[in-house]
């Protein structure tokens, strides 16, 4: 990852690539309105080679302002004790290439069944699907573990 960690960050490089890796949680994707207000959704994603990868409806508000203005931030992080997590800002790119092999990997990572009927009807919606690449221009990692150790029952 090429990219400017924030100086108060408590995860390295290395850290936040293995932590983005390995988290099978949803990406919050921040964008701008058209209105230039910020809206935020969840999507699956997936971190290969310094970005982040989702698959968005062609229709979607988020597709939209995306398309618009590719500005955005994101944050993958565990609502669950010990917090831990990674946010960042980035700049997006859409794409209709690639969308099917993106989702067989998210239905993989996600361990969603490709037989499945959400599989089957995601899958049947590549046509109307875009790629979303997000490439992060800073990043800022946080894990609490240590400071909620004698804090979790």
């Amino acid at each position: 990852m090429s990219v400017a960690v924030s100086k108060n960050s408590q995860l390295g490089v290395a850290d936040i690539e293995r932590y983005l890796d390995s988290a099978a949680l949803p990406l919050r994707l921040a964008v701008n309105s058209a209105e230039g207000t910020p809206l935020v959704a969840s999507h699956w994603f997936l971190y290969r080679e310094g970005a982040l990868y989702c698959v968005l409806h062609k229709s979607s508000l988020v597709a939209r302002c995306l398309a618009r203005d590719g500005r955005c931030a994101f944050e993958v992080g565990s609502d669950q004790v010990p917090y831990r997590g990674v946010r960042g800002q980035a700049k997006a790119t859409l794409s209709d290439s690639g969308v099917d092999t993106l989702l067989k990997a998210l239905f993989a990572r996600y361990r969603i069944n490709p037989d499945s009927r959400l599989a089957t009807w995601l899958s049947g919606r590549v046509a109307d699907e875009r790629l979303v690449c997000i490439r992060p221009e800073w990043v800022s990692g946080w894990d609490f573990s240590e400071r909620m150790a004698d804090a979790i029952d």
